[in-house]
């Protein structure tokens, strides 16, 4: 149950939004969350210019807080919950008092709503407690009818009363029927994609770690009278009482002095190993920053001290070659708040060092051997001394995470604009996700994909990549197999001594690979049976020096047989077409070779090297890895690596198959 102290608290911390001009005039409630910051619904604000033409605001609240504000940043707008946030900034250093926002993944039962209601005179405050009854979508909580929400009151805080932590924000009564909806908490992490409005620019390139992090700090400091946490601890449920409201907020504190984790799924796969288990991460659940994995710890049956401190333990060995201080200062807090477990757990926390077991079994038996052993973990630990660093690559053959960019000829424009599309999978066919789109009606140009797609790949390999980075792989029509996708740079250059991956090609640091934009949906009998062949079997090398040879010789050729072509794409379409309808699912190609007098020697050398590749690589499924070496052998000037200057790969897995879409992507 709430607690007086509590409720005063967040009445303190909720505040009325109005026109700088018109003090009584009420637009809806928001609440404090960082010093200078407060959220509210995007759609109390009256938004006919948008966000920038909203100009300045009165914040009006408790013990006369009066002070000037201005829209910072929004989630794009919508009416979708995860749409109708905006986090506001004051314009003058004012003192107040922030809410505390849980950090868990689950959704509230019993709540309480506060705001701001109109009156015929000036708004008053307004509270109500009611149960949270259900789900909405990813970030909408549904609102029973025990409190009929006022209007006035959309942007207040939604406390959860049983752990005494804000859990979402009140977005609006439910017209015509009972209740009211309530947007998540989890939905602040949209905010890392958030649009500033004019020139803000005061929570950085990440805006959700930025208000999050300062949000942490402010609680871990403030103390006496106002203190969250001290009025907190009375209320939490049992449950919580092992891992307190001090211990989590000192915790959040620290992780919020470390650099924010290399990627999602890193720190995903860095979860999973700490609790034992797979969780079932859905895209709104799932952990961004070192708080988030915090919240996924409270309910584990080893007890939520002895997982959290594990936790904690792991993160700081991950980020100690980065911050060496900040994690240091953070094992030693474990260390001391470890003294409170009973002995024998304590030294088995305190052996979790690279080598040693888990301090339960089930995290060791869950991946088949110790935490340490994962991949993504001890990638992490050896390559995260700078900015260069790259992964570890993993089992040449094993499935990773593949990022597809599905490239469509305009109907109009054919040989000069494409539209495109982003596919993702984490695993088999059914984890297929469809990500970002192009949104020109006209598409893109050729020469111009490279920088288009530079932010939505980015975001796209970010989330993906873990102890490996994702396979990159360009699905095109065969008269478009000369594309030299394994040459872009992944973004623009920073200056500096030290070197940086975005001075690297992407075929240099990830693998790239070539797709038929053919072969969408369910895959052909004879495509499966020429897969299988390859990927469990030893392929052959099968060249293909003509077009007169290649009609006859690829209908022929044992299921094994991998195509090798060592005419470029351009002097090739017919055969590469062929093979395709063949049911080959790699296929090797020259993409600039002279062949003006026909072949000569470095035809020879590319079958012979290729017939070598295939020998040596025992299964297709390691060639797109093994390609990937030898680029980077190029780079790095080995001579024996000379020939693979111009390869190129495809390899087209019946098993991941690009889906049909029902929207074309092409031009009305």
């Amino acid at each position: 149950m709430t607690s007086a102290k509590l409720d005063a608290l967040v009445v303190r911390a909720t505040v009325r939004i109005g026109p700088d001009d018109e003090p009584g005039t009420l637009w809806g409630s928001g609440f404090f969350v960082a010093p200078g910051w407060l959220l509210t619904c995007r759609h109390i604000l009256p938004l006919k210019d948008g966000p920038e033409g909203v100009g300045s605001l009165r914040v009006q609240g408790y013990d006369g807080l009066d002070v000037r504000a201005r829209p910072a940043y929004w989630l794009g707008g919508g009416t979708d919950p995860e749409q109708d946030l905006v986090l506001i900034r004051l314009t003058e250093d004012v003192p107040h008092a922030c809410v505390r926002l849980t950090d868990r993944y689950d959704r509230p039962n019993s709540v309480a709503a506060y705001g701001w209601r109109p009156t015929d005179g000036l708004p008053k405050r307004w509270s109500g407690e009611t149960d949270c009854n259900g789900t909405d979508g990813g970030y909408g909580l549904t609102l029973g009818p025990l409190a009929e929400i006022p209007h006035g009151a959309s942007g207040g805080p939604l406390l959860d009363r049983e752990r005494g932590l804000v859990a979402g924000i009140v977005k609006a009564r439910r017209v015509g029927k009972d209740g009211g909806l309530a947007v998540a908490v989890t939905a602040l992490r949209g905010f890392r994609r958030a649009v500033p409005v004019g020139e803000e620019n005061g929570l950085g390139v990440d805006p959700y770690a930025a208000l999050i992090r300062a949000h942490d700090i402010w609680h871990s400091k403030v103390a006496g009278a106002v203190s969250w946490v001290k009025a907190q601890t009375g209320v939490a449920v049992d449950g919580d009482r092992s891992w307190g409201p001090g211990d989590s907020a000192k915790a959040s504190a620290l992780l919020a002095g470390l650099p924010e984790p290399r990627s999602s799924a890193e720190l995903q796969g860095l979860i999973g190993h700490v609790v034992g288990d797979d969780p079932l991460w859905t895209e709104e659940a799932a952990p961004r920053d070192w708080r988030d994995g915090h919240g996924w710890l409270y309910d584990h049956p080893e007890g939520a001290d002895l997982v959290a401190l594990h936790y904690l333990r792991v993160v700081a060995q991950v980020c100690g070659p980065r911050a060496p201080d900040a994690a240091a200062e953070l094992e030693r807090w474990v260390e001391q708040r470890a003294e409170a477990l009973p002995g024998h757990l304590r030294a088995l926390l305190m052996g979790v060092v690279a080598g040693a077991p888990a301090p339960w079994g089930s995290a060791g038996a869950r991946a088949g051997g110790d935490l340490w052993d994962d991949p993504r973990i001890d990638g992490y630990l050896r390559h995260s001394d700078g900015d260069d660093a790259d992964y570890a690559h993993g089992a040449d053959d094993s499935d990773g995470p593949v990022v597809a960019v599905e490239l469509e000829p305009d109907l109009f424009r054919p040989h000069d604009r494409f539209h495109w599309r982003i596919w993702t999978w984490t695993g088999g066919p059914e984890t297929v996700r469809a990500g970002d789109e192009g949104s020109d009606p006209e598409g893109d140009s050729l020469a111009d994909l490279p920088s288009v797609l530079n932010e939505p790949l980015a975001r796209t390999f970010g989330r993906l990549d873990n102890g490996r980075r994702a396979r990159l792989e360009l699905a095109v029509p065969v008269e478009h197999f000369g594309i030299n996708a394994h040459l872009w740079l992944p973004g623009p250059v920073v200056p500096s001594l030290r070197a940086h991956l975005a001075e690297r090609p992407f075929g240099v640091h990830r693998q790239v690979v070539v797709r038929c934009l053919k072969r969408r949906g369910e895959p052909t009998a004879v495509w499966r049976e020429r897969w299988r062949a390859v990927a469990e079997g030893e392929p052959k090398a099968l060249p293909v020096i003509s077009d007169a040879y290649a009609g006859q010789a690829l209908d022929a050729a044992p299921p094994g047989a991998v195509p090798v072509l060592c005419r470029p794409p351009a002097e090739s379409t017919g055969p590469l077409a062929q093979a395709v309808a063949a049911g080959y699912g790699v296929i090797f190609w020259n993409l600039q070779a002279e062949h003006t007098h026909g072949c000569g020697t470095g035809c020879r050398e590319l079958h012979d090297r290729t017939a070598e590749l295939l020998s040596s690589a025992g299964r297709a499924t390691a060639l797109p890895e093994r390609v990937r070496a030898l680029r980077e052998g190029f780079r790095r000037a080995d001579p024996d690596a000379d020939w693979v200057e111009h390869l190129a790969l495809l390899y087209d897995d019946p098993g991941r198959p690009i889906p049909h879409c029902d929207d074309l992507l092409e031009s009305p």
